[in-house]
């Protein structure tokens, strides 16, 4: 098809090659040029199809059962979504890079894939960014007691990692804007130094490509819960102290506790959120040694204790899931979640640790 404009001068938008007796025949006075290339796919499709097209093996906890992927450690929760789930899933993936055309260890983090959740990949950094306050406030400055208040609508620990709070006097958006400066951290609007410049978002590139996601921010108030219990409460039946909102729409959040719960391998851990510190249940949980610094402190958790007005989840540096007295004023680690846009396809890699995937530009 000649699409140009000159009979000198040939646009061809399509060429076909024609078979006779065996021989590609080519059009006179155009050079055939032969190669390869890898079909890229939309990330939440690569991972759903992993899923979908492999045999699975039935597996009962709580009186729920499950559907399992063994060959790729991927399971499907109470709430449809797909997750990775074990002691070592390949589940990595190469995020908040500098140079996006040259993907690698030394341009980009590597974060880990959570799952596939309403068509977006939902993925959390490797590592914690720091420990900080989930939030401090006190009688003073908006909070109904010195301990904080466990509104992540308005919490300083949800300011420190979103957009559009540049303009707060301490920690506002310094995470998501890779800047220093002081962070909250410790009772009664305590603060202490901080440097995202390093290990905040690089560039405009890798804020571009976080969808706004709604998180749902209802609670509970105890852990003596199984993880399919746990996700209706974060969700349907739970309740937040009074007046608190019951979800919100923004870019950067924490893990839910049944994040966590899931990422387990519920074959092996057969045990409520209170007891997930049991050796068997950290040993097959990927998400432990992320949300608890390799056991090296707490980590704090997206839900509220709905029963206190200043209590918040956390994974204790044992690994067991806890929320009284958790009190949100305390210096906890933090490993932020984030959604990926949905247009976004995986280029290469596999998911292994030697070999993360790639996002495709």
């Amino acid at each position: 098809e000649n699409t140009g404009t000159t009979s000198s001068t040939a646009t061809l938008s399509t060429i076909l090659g024609y078979e006779n007796g065996g021989d590609l025949i080519v059009p006179s006075g155009i050079n055939l040029v032969t190669g390869s290339c890898t079909e890229s796919t939309k990330a939440a499709t690569l991972i759903t199809n992993l899923y979908k097209n492999t045999t699975k093996t039935s597996i009962t906890n709580n009186n729920i059962t499950y559907q399992y992927d063994t060959t790729h450690s991927l399971m499907k929760d109470v709430g449809n979504n797909i997750r990775y789930y074990g002691a070592s899933p390949n589940n990595y993936i190469y995020f908040n890079c500098s140079d996006y055309s040259n993907q690698s260890s030394s341009t980009c983090e590597t974060w880990r894939i959570i799952g596939v959740f309403d068509g977006k990949v939902k993925i959390i950094r490797g590592s914690q960014i720091g420990t900080y306050s989930w939030d401090n406030k006190n009688t003073s400055t908006g909070a109904e007691t010195n301990n904080g208040k466990n509104d992540w609508t308005d919490a300083r620990l949800m300011k420190l990692l979103n957009p559009g709070y540049e303009s707060e006097p301490t920690g506002g958006s310094l995470y998501y804007n890779a800047k220093s400066g002081n962070c909250y951290s410790g009772q009664n609007n305590a603060t202490t130094t901080c440097n995202f410049k390093s290990t905040g978002l690089k560039n405009d590139t890798t804020r571009n490509l976080i969808a706004e996601t709604t998180y749902y921010t209802k609670g509970y108030n105890s852990s003596k819960i199984y993880v399919d219990a746990m996700y209706d409460k974060e969700r349907v039946s739970g309740t937040v102290y009074t007046g608190r909102p019951t979800s919100w729409t923004g870019k950067i959040a924490l893990a839910y506790p049944s994040d966590y719960g899931y990422a387990a391998d519920l074959s092996l851990c057969q045990k409520q959120l209170i007891s997930y510190n049991d050796a068997t249940c950290t040993a097959n949980n990927w998400m432990k040694n992320i949300v608890t610094n390799n056991g090296g402190n707490y980590g704090w958790l997206l839900t509220p204790n709905s029963a206190h007005a200043s209590a918040a989840w956390t994974v204790a540096s044992s690994g067991n899931v806890g929320n009284d007295y958790y009190l949100a004023f305390l210096a906890h680690g933090v490993a932020p979640v984030l959604s990926l846009i949905s247009e976004l396809d995986i280029g290469s890699g596999t998911g292994e640790s030697k070999s993360p995937y790639q996002l495709s530009m």
